[in-house]
């Protein structure tokens, strides 16, 4: 079976580049995966204190008494609130 000359073309250059090409393509799959980590940053922002009351969460206090941006929950879970931190 022969081959045409995009394929000896791309296969030449494939081979060259194979470190490139690998690094791109990590590069675009983190530039991916930030974008769908961002994009859901606000999804369980819009009941948080409905959630906050029904599983009477109360904020963590760490051993030298400060407040952190941590919520304790009766779910049993700590849920990291760093802008619902009550002042």
């Amino acid at each position: 079976m022969a081959e045409n000359g995009a394929g000896k073309k791309f296969k030449k250059v494939l081979s060259k580049q194979t470190f490139d090409w690998l690094i791109y393509g990590i590069f675009i799959v983190a530039v991916l995966k930030l974008v769908d980590l961002y994009s859901d940053i606000n999804d369980h922002e819009d009941n948080w204190n409905e959630f906050k009351l029904q599983h009477h969460c109360e904020l963590k206090i760490n051993r030298t008494g400060n407040k952190e941006a941590a919520w304790l929950c009766d779910d049993g879970k700590t849920y990291y609130r760093w802008r619902q931190v009550a002042r």
